[in-house]
């Protein structure tokens, strides 16, 4: 092997990440396995739709996780994308308090 061949790429990205599990011997099944997760978890991360997965692909090559993937691949989690609550915003439809002055008599 040449030493161009052995120098990691200057870019990471999923074509290079794979070449270098299966390069050193390794399979993405067998990463996944190995961090108890599912088979499916590190083909996952290649494609940015498993955090776990790719954590687990960056511990395995000892490569660290942001040279490994591109800063924007993984940014947020599905869990902490906002999301506007429409029930949030509407006024509550249940019996008002019974208060006094709030458009309604108290009973």
């Amino acid at each position: 092997m040449t030493a161009e061949e052995q120098r990691p790429p200057s870019e990471w990205n999923r074509h290079s990440i794979k070449t270098e599990v299966h390069r050193r011997g390794m399979s993405l099944s067998g990463i996944a396995r190995d961090a108890g997760l599912a088979e499916s978890a590190c083909r996952l991360a290649l494609m940015g739709m498993n955090r776990k997965g790719a954590d687990a692909i960056a511990e395995a090559l000892e490569i660290p996780f942001d040279t490994l993937f591109p800063k924007d691949m993984f940014v947020r989690s599905r869990s902490s994308h906002s999301k506007p609550n429409s029930k949030a915003s509407k006024k509550s439809r249940q019996k008002g308090s019974g208060i006094a002055g709030d458009g309604e008599a108290a009973a």
